[in-house]
């Protein structure tokens, strides 16, 4: 028989006292031993309405339709036996909901909504006009913003929502991935040479490899081509290359636009726009993305009115795709009339952008989904073409949504629409700036809520209490529980064993699907573990570090004091701990006090903990 005493560390979310710019909220708290059913208690401290909440067996929950902005709040858990007797409460925990910036736009409204067609969750936009990004439900309500304080230059563009519930974000030159408390987790440094000239720009996607594609212009002097005889020659262009970056921030692959494409390839209207600008806009590139089942990168020049695949390992180009009047070499007869381009993206192996449709004839927005033979011949299987008010001559996005919708943002305009496969508008949100002017939204998003990635975990046959720090569990030859993904992503749980040297005993793995639980188990019988010794559990998922649980257990219902782990309280113990001060030495069990330091007070305390038993 194996007796573990556990003790379970920063368990209790939100994070007491804490300030948070989101109404949907993760609650999570230690397992109460013995306890078969979790009763969750909230109340709004400003408005004295307070809810009551059932959870079953699980300790966590998320709750997204309750809470309101500046206010605040104070919850506790309850747990019950099979026969609904108490067997504990926690004290009260407390947080606010901060108000929302004073520049929040207070006229984003959703002009129409079908409920039943609407693809479920909550929209991730960016207010590029405002610099900053949030999230809004299906009518149009805020439940997340970015802090905007905390990145330079006061602006966050979110670009991409990870499946580690991370945000992925760009603004003045700079890249971020941040949590949703708006905590930098990874930026990219300041002293990188690609940060030299002008920085990040437009876009900044994350792989599934723990990498990170951005953005970078870059400067060269070149001859002015075609030019009027009052324009300098040569001039500086501005170019692009597309740079991936490691966890470290180092450069492990490049593509310059000046090593692959002609100058001769290059659009007039722009050298015409040159006169009253110090650099001649070449490319202007504004999404990179990677699509890694087939190794390719797809990139947007929306100066060149051209997305260009390229082949992931060689570099080479596989096609160019666009206006063939600024191609030396077209790939394709067709170019499909497309003008000034964004965010080019695979889905469900098609190419789908927004087409801005600057300097057409008409001028017209649209989203267009290109499907590729295995012959590479593309061909058009649709489109949706904005109504004329929604025309936005830069800016834009087509995101295939899960239910095969799309989800459209029109820029400039300040509109997000949602279609369905038959084109007919589901949702159609609609944003002023405060100043009664159109309100930019640069991209958007449909995720189902802001936890994708949010998990707890129990463990079985526990015994003993976690406000007496003495939890312990009965077993033979492991430790068995269970994880509870929370998330709506499917996520690969790692748990391991180490002693109170960090040395790992045991480690394994299991992918969890969304919103299911999961049993593990550790095998305590090849092990050799020590009585009376610290030991630590841990449990996180792959690609996120930051969401880390850890229990800390000693081999044996421990007792306080004994020190040479005879299972007594005696004169033997005060002379263990009075060689361990002599020597220097600490020991966790010897420090009666809890004040980490070893000193005449636990001499003392242990002194009367004798006689108390005597």
């Amino acid at each position: 028989l194996i007796i573990t005493n556990i003790m379970f560390s920063n368990e209790f979310i939100p994070v007491n006292n804490s300030s948070l710019n989101y109404t949907q909220i993760f609650f999570k708290w230690p397992q109460i031993a013995r306890s078969e059913n979790y009763v969750l208690h909230i109340l709004n401290q400003n408005s004295l309405e307070g809810i009551q909440i059932d959870c079953g067996s699980l300790n966590s929950i998320i709750i997204t339709d309750f809470f309101e902005w500046q206010s605040e709040y104070e919850w506790s858990v309850c747990g019950y036996d099979n026969q609904l007797n108490s067997i504990e409460c926690y004290n009260q925990n407390f947080f606010s909901i901060n108000n929302l910036p004073l520049n929040y736009p207070n006229n984003v409204s959703v002009l129409f909504v079908d409920e039943l067609q609407y693809s479920q969750g909550i929209t991730l936009l960016d207010y590029e006009s405002l610099n900053f990004s949030a999230a809004v439900d299906m009518y149009g309500n805020p439940v997340w913003f970015a802090d905007r304080h905390n990145f330079f230059n006061l602006k966050i563009l979110a670009a991409q929502f990870l499946p580690n519930g991370n945000i992925l974000g760009f603004g003045s030159g700079r890249g971020y991935e941040f949590d949703i408390n708006s905590n930098i987790l990874f930026q990219i440094p300041d002293t990188l040479e690609i940060a030299a000239d002008f920085g990040l720009h437009h876009d900044i996607h994350k792989t599934t490899y723990n990498t990170y594609f951005i953005i970078d212009a870059v400067l060269q002097t070149h001859p002015c081509p075609n030019c009027p005889s009052e324009l300098p020659d040569p001039i500086l262009w501005q170019g692009d290359r597309f740079i991936e970056l490691n966890q470290m921030g180092e450069v492990i692959w490049e593509w310059n636009a000046f090593d692959y494409l002609d100058l001769d390839e290059y659009n007039p209207l722009w050298i015409e726009n040159f006169i009253n600008l110090e650099t001649f806009d070449w490319t202007h590139a504004n999404s990179v993305y990677l699509h890694e089942e087939n190794n390719m990168i797809y990139v947007s020049l929306r100066n060149l009115s051209r997305i260009v695949a390229i082949d992931y390992p060689t570099k080479e180009i596989i096609w160019n795709l666009g206006n063939t009047e600024f191609m030396q070499t077209p790939s394709f007869e067709e170019d499909f009339g497309f003008s000034h381009q964004h965010s080019a993206q695979i889905a469900n192996d098609n190419l789908i952008f927004f087409d801005n449709g600057r300097d057409n004839n008409p001028e017209l927005s649209r989203c267009m989904e290109i499907s590729f033979s295995e012959d590479l011949i593309p061909e058009l299987i649709w489109e949706y073409v904005l109504d004329d008010t929604l025309m936005t001559l830069s800016r834009g996005e087509c995101d295939r949504l899960s239910n095969n919708n799309t989800l459209i943002t029109a820029g400039r305009t300040g509109n997000i629409l949602e279609v369905n496969s038959d084109n007919e508008i589901v949702w159609h949100l609609n944003g002023d700036a405060n100043n009664g002017q159109d309100l930019s939204i640069y991209r958007s998003e449909r995720i189902l809520n802001l936890y994708p990635a949010v998990f707890s975990f129990t463990l079985n046959d526990l015994n003993g209490s976690f406000s007496e720090n003495n939890y312990y569990i009965d077993s033979e030859d492991s430790i068995t529980g269970f994880i509870y993904n929370q998330g709506w992503q499917s996520q690969d749980y790692y748990y391991f064993l180490s002693d109170e040297n960090n040395s790992e005993l045991y480690n394994d793995s299991v992918n969890i699907a969304p919103n299911s639980i999961n049993q593990v188990a550790i095998p305590l019988d090849s092990i050799e573990t020590i009585y009376n010794h610290k030991y630590k559990i841990e449990v996180y998922l792959n690609n996120a570090s930051s969401t880390k649980q850890e229990l800390e257990f000693t081999i044996g219902e421990i007792i306080i004091g004994d020190i040479n782990n005879d299972g007594t309280l005696n004169i033997l113990d005060i002379i263990e701990i009075i060689n361990l001060i002599l020597n220097g030495e600490f020991s966790s069990n010897a420090d009666i006090n809890n004040d980490e330091i070893l000193n005449v007070l636990d001499i003392i305390s242990l002194v009367n903990r004798i006689l108390d038993n005597g």
